[in-house]
């Protein structure tokens, strides 16, 4: 975790051992809470804190980082655009390491099953305030809806208004002008009479010339 981040609370490793747990609490500002909404695309964030523990894994070069956060946050309704209030809350338990990764040599760090690999210490210090952020992140939802808001009949209506929107009745003019160009069926019969008035009249037979008898 390097760079400027919206909410940051560094803490030195130095002296953190595994025999004694480090506890922090931390709290963010009005001023972080705002930036930190427009990080994550909320209307409000407020009342963001942690309760953190931090200690040294016992045989190896990890520190365990565990704690609780809490929030409010004003998201937007995906369906209406009204706001939608909710309290976060939630869980993290995550690892750090002083070492680089694949270094030859060095022990594997061993840590629970359902953890993936430590993330790196920058110039020994941990900052607690993006730990906190990267969680509450996570238990953001993804499709805030507003109490009482329908998402099927809100696809209904703009499934209608595509419908009637102007290239579907600009689509439908040119099919009717085609099915216009198309020549009338016509019945067998009338097939029938119209091929009989097509034949040529026949040619009329020269008469023929009687000869006069002679006297």
């Amino acid at each position: 975790m390097t760079g400027h981040t919206e909410f940051s609370r560094l803490i030195a490793i130095e002296g953190i051992t595994p025999d004694k747990v480090r506890k922090e609490t931390v709290e963010a500002s009005v001023e972080e809470c705002a930036a930190l909404a427009r990080r994550f695309d909320l209307r409000e964030l407020s009342d963001l804190k942690a309760k953190i523990n931090i200690r040294r894994v016992t045989g190896g070069p990890a520190i365990r980082v565990e704690g609780e956060f809490e929030a409010e946050v004003i998201q937007t309704c995906v369906v209406s655009l009204q706001d939608v209030h909710a309290h976060i809350s939630g869980h993290f338990d995550t690892f750090f390491t002083e070492e680089t990764k694949g270094t030859a040599g060095e022990p594997d760090i061993t840590v629970d099953d359902d953890e993936t690999s430590p993330e790196m210490i920058t110039n020994g210090m941990i900052d607690l305030g993006e730990v906190v952020a990267q969680y509450l992140s996570l238990e953001l939802d993804p499709y805030p809806r507003a109490p009482g808001v329908s998402l099927a009949a809100q696809l209904a209506e703009v499934g209608q208004e595509v419908r009637n929107s102007p290239f579907r009745v600009l689509e439908g003019l040119k099919k009717d002008e085609k099915q216009a160009k198309k020549p009338a069926p016509t019945s067998k019969k009338d097939d029938i009479k119209g091929a009989k008035a097509k034949k040529p009249a026949k040619a009329a037979k020269p008469a023929k010339s009687k000869k006069g008898k002679a006297k």
